[in-house]
């Protein structure tokens, strides 16, 4: 500043001299001498252009601030979008893991299931053939019960033919006694022979009627009563009597 004071009066708009003041009094706490002093400021700044620099770089620190925001705004933003992306990633793996172990243990139990599976086809495999096995057996049986039936009539027919001879040959001869009793002899064993057939018929009708009866688990595993058992080759029909 010069040394040098001038007093001058000036005209000013009240307002912008009232902030002016305002201005003033926020810097300095007080008007007193600094009126005087910023006014010069003032004028050494308009005398050297420098108003406009100042304006101007005003002007470029409010854009950069403006900016600065606009980026900040762009940054926070983008960090949302960065942690909501992070956490639908790690939901992701997440699930993705939890999918992975899912299909792990399906298809270990996919695995199990089918292994039952074609344990199972295998033992329905051995029960059909069981089952089939078991079925020829019983047609073997109705068969043999029906050849039993057919020879027992045969030796029904027989015996009633042979008692009507004795009969007839009693009542022809009553004092051929040796007739007599070689006719008793025979109509004894054909008997005999009929006593026995029945005996094997029922006990054929009885082992039918017990396999017809039988579970499906006993056919399977064979288990068969004794009186069926009793009727398989090797076993003597003097056993039960």
């Amino acid at each position: 500043m010069s040394d040098e004071f001038v007093r001058k009066t000036i005209k000013l708009d009240n307002s912008l001299w009232d902030r002016f003041q305002h201005k003033i009094e926020e810097e300095y706490g007080t008007t007193y001498k600094h009126t005087s002093q910023e006014i010069e400021k003032a004028i050494e700044n308009y005398i050297n252009n420098d108003v406009q620099d100042i304006e101007k770089t005003k002007s470029k620190i409010k854009n950069l601030n403006d900016e600065n925001r606009n980026l900040q705004n762009c940054v926070d933003e983008l960090k949302n979008e960065n942690d909501d992306l992070n956490d639908k990633l790690l939901l992701s793996r997440t699930r993705e893991k939890m999918d992975k172990e899912n299909i792990g243990s399906l298809e270990t139990e996919l695995s199990s299931a089918l292994d039952n599976i074609k344990s199972l086809n295998d033992m329905v495999s051995v029960l059909e053939n069981e089952v089939e096995i078991l079925n020829k057996k019983n047609e073997e049986l109705i068969l043999e019960n029906e050849s039993l039936g057919s020879e027992n009539k045969v030796l029904e027919e027989k015996y009633f033919e042979q008692v009507e001879e004795t009969n007839r040959q009693v009542k022809e001869n009553t004092k051929i006694k040796n007739k007599r009793e070689h006719a008793q002899e025979r109509l004894n064993k054909t008997q005999d022979e009929l006593n026995s057939t029945l005996k094997r018929l029922e006990k054929y009708s009885f082992a039918i009627g017990q396999v017809k009866n039988m579970s499906f688990i006993d056919r399977v595993f064979n288990r068969l009563p004794e009186e069926i058992k009793a009727l398989q080759p090797g076993f003597s029909e003097n056993d039960d009597e």
